[in-house]
């Protein structure tokens, strides 16, 4: 029963934190110009005559449904490995990959090792031998990088298929997403709330940034473990690509060519 309620937690708890905390920056602005019950009228005395009529109860929950609909408004999604993500994960500099840190380097190996196995991407050149033509080699590290994307870009679909595949293993990639998307949406919002702070007391609570970065950090890790579990799906055989069983065609260089 709990671990069927667990991802819908995970769906509201973003939004509800993030929200609480953009409420109450909003709150810290907006403090001095609040009436009080004796000075109201208008809309606000309307507002504290529901609130007396709501009760304590009411009026939290009231507020929790406020904190929702804002951090529902202003929650980043976490962008996994998407088709426009992916190309800067499969940059090649002076004979070197450049990663972002949404996928490990080892995940981003083992796939193209995958992909060289299954003969849908060219063999590295044995050691020893003459040096590839450049303009060859600039072909070919073309290749890699346009299938690591294409597989990669399939990410929103391959979640799916792991579901089907693998339930305990899919938990693992949502656990993971949930766990990135809290912690770099409550960094944003920490950010607002320390820039208020600031503001309107003093130039010292931008020391919360620290905790703000901390979170931030934390969240692309969770981003990149999420978006490994998919690489290591798709290496372990457990999920296919389009781009691999042919529905969508992945570039590729024969062998023959490769000499």
């Amino acid at each position: 029963m709990l671990a069927n309620l667990l991802p819908g937690l995970r769906d509201v708890r973003a939004p509800l934190s993030t929200g609480c905390i953009w409420l109450l920056a909003l709150w810290l602005i907006l403090e001095d110009r609040v009436p009080t019950p004796q000075q109201a009228h208008g809309v606000w005395a309307s507002l504290y005559r529901l609130g007396d009529l709501m009760g304590p109860a009411g009026v939290l929950a009231a507020g929790s449904f406020l904190a929702y609909l804002i951090g529902a408004m202003l929650t980043v999604r976490v962008v996994t490995v998407n088709a426009r993500e992916a190309p800067k994960a499969a940059r090649f500099r002076n004979g070197g990959t450049a990663l972002t840190p949404r996928v490990s380097r080892l995940a981003y190996d083992d796939l193209v090792s995958f992909l060289r196995d299954q003969e849908r991407l060219p063999r590295s050149a044995p050691e020893g031998t003459a040096a590839m033509d450049p303009e060859r080699e600039r072909g070919e590290r073309l290749v890699v990088g346009l299938a690591v994307r294409d597989i990669l870009g399939e990410t929103r679909q391959l979640r799916t298929k792991l579901l089907i595949a693998s339930y305990d293993l899919f938990n693992e990639y949502d656990r993971a997403v949930g766990e990135a998307e809290f912690r770099k949406n409550v960094s944003y919002a920490l950010v607002g709330l320390t820039a208020t702070l600031s503001w309107l007391q003093s130039p010292w609570w931008a020391l919360l940034l620290l905790v703000s970065g901390r979170l931030y950090a934390a969240g692309v890790g969770s981003e990149q473990a999420a978006n490994d579990v998919i690489v290591q799906a798709v290496v372990a055989g457990l999920i296919t690509p389009l781009s691999i069983s042919g529905a969508a065609g992945v570039p590729a260089v024969p062998t023959g060519r490769s000499q």
